[in-house]
């Protein structure tokens, strides 16, 4: 299978809801040395529906859980579950990065008011309902790293991007994705619709030359 070398840039919309879990489920799932970020002793966690539909170098749809974390006192998120409908998504985000992408297939409408349903390959499902609350839209650019294990050593990946925010009221049935502490029909504490999104996942290839060096892993 092939896909895009790194960076991947995606454009579309994304799905955001944050919530609290209990800590120590949280814990258990990241890598080792990343520790949860916690609010009120629970942790944070976040989930999202993406649907990448613009010029970017794949066109796809995903859902996903992943725990705000922290290594010393660098912020970082692991992601604990991704469901993707491309095949490339899925070889290429395991190769690269250590995402641990499965296959599942997507039912999406809507925009302002959306609804998704993923059905994974073990027949296990997820879904969720989003509606925008207002039109008023404000620019938000992101930055963050995600941490992984690949080849058994922790990854540490940059994202990057930028696009416009709204705030939203969603509900979710999170399924399997719910694992590692997350209720099955969780109260978010806050949803966004981010739009215009253009992201930018990965590292750009480093010629070698003097003085260079290549990213470390961790």
């Amino acid at each position: 299978m092939t896909y895009p070398p790194e960076p991947w840039y995606l454009e579309g919309r994304l799905y955001l809801s944050v919530w609290l879990t209990p800590r120590r489920a949280a814990a258990d799932a990241l890598p080792p040395g990343v520790r949860p970020v916690t609010l009120a002793g629970r942790a944070l966690v976040g989930t999202a529906w993406a649907v990448y539909e613009g010029d970017g170098v794949l066109r796809y749809r995903e859902v996903l859980r992943a725990v705000l974390a922290r290594r010393r006192c660098r912020p970082l998120a692991t992601i604990t579950g991704i469901w993707v409908d491309s095949e490339e998504s899925r070889a290429g985000g395991r190769a690269l990065w250590g995402v641990p992408k499965e296959p599942a297939v997507f039912t999406v409408t809507g925009r302002d008011r959306f609804s998704a349903r993923a059905r994974a390959a073990h027949g296990q499902e997820c879904a969720a309902r989003f509606r925008a609350l207002t039109r008023i839209s404000l620019p938000l650019p992101v930055a963050f790293r995600v941490a992984q294990i690949r080849a058994g050593r922790l990854h540490i990946t940059p994202v990057r991007g930028r696009g416009r925010v709204r705030p939203a009221r969603a509900s979710w049935d999170l399924g399997a994705l719910g694992q590692g502490g997350g209720p099955r029909r969780p109260r978010p504490l806050l949803s966004l619709l981010y739009e215009d999104a253009r992201m930018l996942f990965g590292d750009a290839p480093r010629p070698p030359g003097p003085g260079s060096r290549a990213r470390r892993d961790g």
